[in-house]
């Protein structure tokens, strides 16, 4: 499991809202991006 991946699930079980899951990018770049409980989005790269 990558970084991205532990980050990814603590941030979902501490309140976030997944927008869209973890992926590899075609470059090699692993992300995600998550919303707050305000609706914020953030990527997490």
């Amino acid at each position: 499991m990558s970084e991205i991946d532990k980050t990814y699930n603590d941030l979902i079980s501490n309140g976030a809202v997944s927008v869209f899951e973890p992926i590899t990018e075609p470059w090699g770049q692993r992300t995600c991006y998550i919303a707050d409980p305000e609706g914020k989005l953030t990527e997490v790269v």
